[in-house]
């Protein structure tokens, strides 16, 4: 299917988004404000998850995988810092909790995307080396 590595991501994230915005609680803006300042930090743990797919799904793979892992763990920590002060902003009422939301979604959709086309180039470089039966037939005649 078409666009499926956007798909997918972007429904796992929405379900945990409402999850958390409406299993147990009542609906009130500031709550809501809060679960959209976290949404981040739910990105680029999924951004982490795909990088360590990568990394462990071939050997070629670790060195990289693991250097985009430490990448990815220290962004996850200045998401995190972010993430908390620009709650804390909105909590004084401070409209700065805006920009920092937008520099942390910034941040993780860039980690988002990274880390999917390091699990997709993966795949395509797996197609690309396996060759079909019926080409290795015609050469062998």
């Amino acid at each position: 299917m078409e666009h499926l590595q956007i798909i997918l991501p972007s429904v796992l994230l929405l379900i945990g988004f409402l999850l958390k915005l409406l299993v147990g609680r009542n609906y009130d803006m500031p709550a809501t404000i809060q679960a959209i300042c976290e949404l981040p930090v739910d990105i680029i743990l999924l951004a982490l998850s795909f990088t360590v797919a990568f990394t462990i799904t071939k050997v070629d793979n670790q060195s990289s995988g693991l250097f985009y892992c430490f990448i990815g763990i220290a962004t996850a920590i200045l998401i995190v810092l972010l993430w908390r002060i620009s709650v804390d902003q909105f909590l004084k009422k401070s409209k700065w909790w805006i920009l920092l939301l937008f520099i942390n979604l910034t941040i993780a959709g860039f980690a988002i995307k990274k880390s999917v086309s390091l699990v997709i180039e993966t795949e395509i470089v797996k197609t690309k080396n396996i060759v079909p039966e019926s080409y290795q037939n015609n050469n062998h005649e």
